[in-house]
C-alpha cells in the first residue's frame, strides 16, 4: 500500500510537471509569436524607409542636374552680359 501511494504521488508530480511544462511552452510560443510579429513589422518599416530613401536620392539627383543646368545657364548669361558691357564701353 505504501508503495502504491509512492507511485501515485510520483505520477501526480509527473502530471503537475507536465502541466507546468505545457504552460511554459505555451508562454514561450506566445513570446515567439510576438517577436515574429514585431520582426515582420520592423522589416516592413525598413523596406518602406529604404524605398523612401531611394526616392529621395532620385529626387536629389534630379535637382542636382537642374542646378548644374542653371549654373551653366547663369554662366552663359554672365558671359553675354560681360560681352555686351564691353561693347557698350
Amino acid at each position: 500500500m505504501a508503495q502504491s501511494n509512492d507511485i501515485l504521488e510520483h505520477v501526480e508530480r509527473l502530471e503537475n510537471d507536465q502541466i507546468d511544462l505545457k504552460l511554459a511552452v505555451s508562454s514561450l510560443l506566445a513570446i515567439v509569436e510576438q517577436h515574429q510579429t514585431y520582426h515582420e513589422t520592423s522589416q516592413r518599416d525598413v523596406e518602406t524607409s529604404l524605398t523612401e530613401i531611394h526616392s529621395i536620392r532620385a529626387d536629389m539627383r534630379e535637382m542636382q542636374t537642374e542646378v548644374w543646368g542653371l549654373q551653366t545657364e547663369n554662366r552663359r548669361i554672365l558671359d553675354i552680359l560681360q560681352n555686351w558691357n564691353g561693347e557698350q564701353q
